[in-house]
């Protein structure tokens, strides 16, 4: 993820982790009940959403739904 982060194709996409130990609050308000959840957003609207996710491809995805 860090990669695509720094593409310059994704540019206009912010990242930012949660801590799943410590943001409970957060993770109810955004229904994540598993660790490693990408959730990708557009303004306010959730465009796409992965749980355990690691392959490229697949991530890459994911934040071109951001867009």
């Amino acid at each position: 993820m860090h990669r695509l982060s720094a593409d310059p194709a994704f540019s206009d996409v912010v990242v930012f982790q949660v801590d799943f130990d410590r943001s409970k609050d957060l993770l109810r308000e955004w229904k994540v009940m598993y660790q490693s959840t990408i959730i990708a957003w557009n303004g306010t609207t959730e465009r796409a959403r992965s749980t355990g996710e690691t392959g490229a491809e697949a991530i890459r995805k994911l934040f071109e739904a951001a867009r």
